[in-house]
């Protein structure tokens, strides 16, 4: 099913990237080859070392089908980057240049969880368990509608 959110802002951004950690072992973000990125595009990348798996040119991340390419960014979860992440900025939106990189996404295995397109200030997460569907119900707000399949 798709979970379809509103804007997780300030505690239900906490919320819900705490339960993305919890839940995924991947996390993404992109650097689009089109846009200006300030300084803390460095700054976050140089935080999180010591999960970086790879980087890889792409057209195409979850949610996106792009042309012209651009960077994907991929890291293991971790306390360390749990923290990073949660801290860094107060809403899933946030996630655009120029001051953060774009589109922060969270894989489950090799399945997309949370699918975020922040320049559209859309968001979801892809599920099949209902477990997983009551934990996000327990974050105030932040489900729009559930589309199941």
């Amino acid at each position: 099913m798709r979970v379809l959110l509103n804007e997780p802002i300030g505690e239900d951004y906490r919320s819900l990237i705490q339960f993305a950690f919890d839940v995924c072992d991947t996390f993404l973000f992109i650097k689009h080859s089109q846009r200006s990125y300030n300084q803390s595009f460095d700054k976050v990348v140089r935080e999180l070392e010591s999960d970086f798996i790879y980087c890889k040119e792409q057209n195409q991340w979850p949610g996106t089908i792009s042309v012209p390419t651009a960077m994907v960014y991929y890291f293991h979860t971790s306390e360390k980057s749990k923290g990073i992440i949660k801290n860094i900025t107060d809403s899933l939106f946030n996630w655009n240049a120029p001051n953060l990189p774009d589109d922060l996404c969270f894989l489950k295995g090799d399945k997309q969880w949370l699918v975020n397109t922040s320049h559209e200030r859309l968001c979801d997460i892809i599920t099949e368990s209902e477990s997983e569907l009551e934990q996000l119900k327990t974050i105030n707000g932040l489900i729009y509608r559930i589309v199941k399949k």
